[in-house]
């Protein structure tokens, strides 16, 4: 597996030691072939020769500069496309069908522009081989050599079909995504630090750089995160934001890069394509972290996120290749999808945190506190009662068991937070209510009125609860701030809706135009997707309510 990734980031120095064995063996050929071409044979030799000297040079820059091996590509590519066309026409003749290096040259050139750019550098060589040989050929046919038309139509025919094999196979590799980091452990939303801590390891053993940093500036934190590899594990710090954060948080290219020798190699664009930078311009682009670092020589990503940006620089790794920006460019985005997974997953524990304790607010709000208001009036009117000399047994015994049927109602709460609720169990709302409304008229000491159609009125037992909470509290809202002496309740389920309307007697909202609906009323009413009106007048307050049941009457 090592050895495969391996020759997956040496394009270069693969395309530079066949270029030079091709050579060679051309070379050899030509050399020891008993039956010599038509053409001269000593300027083959000669012209051979050179070439095989300059492609042993590149073989060894290939493999000692990433720099040079990229920067002189283009010329490489050029002096083969010449020597191919010189080559093919000066060692070949009418009897020398399958002696002539026509086909592993083509292939040749055109894998070498597949693996170092990208299709349009393979369709931009066949093109070139395509005019040349035709240019080339007819030239050498109208002033008197020896051309066969036939042979070079079929050479035409060749490299169209084969250019169109190798530009569509180069189309599909510049789609392979070469860097898929492991799923992390852990709960989502909580592995924040596992997925950094794991993405630097994972790609500084991807690349075998024995030294890696990952720099983060969050768009909310002030302070710069700084993750970094080496031979002890590794360590995290945080930098003061006035050194770094502009640059980490301003867009940039994968790209490898020379501090020593002001050189940089940087993607140009999503196409692959490389741009080389030297001197001042390639000063100013090298990663102000690098310089603070002291490393010399290494390879840097950004890392974009929907919290921030941050670079990863690898360095002190054995053969770094222009391979590894397209490679260490595909990881960036996979760290940058995994961290904005987890923000998103973490957002979303967040809110459903949230809801659940807004939901436990409700309802101890509109439970246990108005139970508790309600418990204070009674034992107020209770000391009252006793003070004019009365027997207090009886009210005693009442408020005993309101306490127990109170204590019964919190258990159940709690239970349901524990398992929670079926949602597929249905109950009949009308007998829930009724035995609601004579508990709290006897508890706020109010009479009551339930007003609900002949027929059964049956609810989810979710919606259910949460209708006798909306309704526990509005009656409390009525005793203690509307001064009210009767309730009435009505409700009818028509069009997939239940209509729920509560009213008193009280004083209503006096003094205000436009009342402030009840905070706890309002939240379940929402959270339910109903829809909620508040009326007011001397005469007393009226709240209609509208709540989703999916259901037909």
């Amino acid at each position: 597996m090592d050895f495969w990734k391996s020759q997956r980031r040496s394009s270069g120095r693969v395309v530079a030691t066949g270029r030079a064995v091709l050579a060679l063996a051309f070379l050899l050929a030509i050399w020891l072939d008993p039956h010599p071409a038509a053409r001269d044979s000593d300027v083959s030799l000669l012209l051979l020769s050179a070439y095989l000297a300059w492609t042993a040079g590149l073989m060894v820059i290939a493999w000692r500069s990433w720099w040079f091996d990229y920067v002189l590509a283009p010329v490489a590519q050029g002096v083969d496309i010449v020597m191919f066309v010189g080559a093919v026409f000066l060692a070949e003749s009418h009897d020398s069908e399958f002696q002539s290096p026509f086909l592993a040259f083509a292939a040749f050139l055109l894998i070498a522009a597949m693996v170092r750019w990208n299709w349009r550098a393979t369709a931009l060589t066949a093109i070139t081989l395509l005019l040349t040989n035709v240019v080339f050929g007819l030239v050498l046919h109208y002033t008197g050599y020896d051309i066969d038309l036939f042979r070079l139509s079929r050479r035409i025919l060749y490299i169209v079909l084969l250019s169109s094999m190798l530009i569509w196979l180069s189309m599909s590799r510049g789609e392979e995504r070469m860097a898929v980091m492991p799923e992390p452990q852990g709960i989502p939303g909580e592995r924040r630090d596992i997925v950094l801590d794991g993405a630097l390891a994972f790609i500084a053993s991807l690349l075998g750089a024995r030294k890696a940093v990952f720099a983060f500036a969050s768009s909310e934190e002030p302070w710069i995160e700084l993750r970094e590899f080496g031979a002890d594990g590794i360590t995290s710090r945080r930098l003061e934001p006035d050194k770094f954060a502009e640059e980490l948080l301003a867009p940039r290219r994968a790209a490898l890069f020379d501090t020593a020798r002001k050189r940089e190699l940087a993607e140009a664009d999503d196409s692959g394509l490389l741009v080389a930078k030297v001197g001042p311009d390639a000063g100013a682009a090298i990663p102000g972290l690098a310089l603070h670092l002291g490393i010399v020589d290494g390879l840097v990503v950004p890392v974009q996120c929907a919290t921030g940006s941050g670079q990863i620089i690898l360095w002190d790794a054995d053969n770094l290749t222009f391979d590894d920006i397209s490679l260490l460019s595909a990881f960036g985005d996979e760290i940058a999808h995994l961290l904005d997974r987890e923000e998103m997953a973490r957002l979303t524990r967040v809110e459903v945190e949230t809801g659940v304790r807004q939901a436990v607010a409700r309802d101890l709000h509109d439970s246990v506190a108005q139970f508790l208001a309600g418990t204070l009036f009674r034992l107020e009117a209770l000391r009252r009662w006793i003070h004019e000399g009365n027997d207090p047994d009886g009210e005693i015994n009442s408020i005993k068991n309101a306490l127990r049927r109170e204590q019964a109602q919190l258990r159940l709460l709690i239970e349901r937070l524990r398992r929670g609720q079926e949602g597929d169990r249905r109950t009949e709302i009308a007998e829930e209510l009724q035995a609601l409304l004579a508990e709290a008229g006897g508890h706020w000491s109010i009479a009551t009125e339930l007003n609900v159609p002949p027929y059964p009125l049956l609810v989810p037992v979710q919606l259910s609860y949460e209708i006798r909470q909306i309704v526990r509290e509005a009656i409390a809202n009525a005793a203690r701030h509307g001064n009210c002496r009767k309730v009435s309740v009505a409700m009818i389920h028509t069009k997939g809706q239940l209509q729920l309307s509560i009213s008193d007697d009280g004083v209503g909202f006096s003094g205000s135009s436009s009342p402030v609906r009840p905070r706890s009323i309002s939240e379940r009413v929402e959270a339910l997707g109903g829809h909620f009106e508040l009326h007011s007048d001397a005469g007393g307050a009226r709240l209609e309510i509208a709540l989703n049941t999916g259901e037909l009457a």
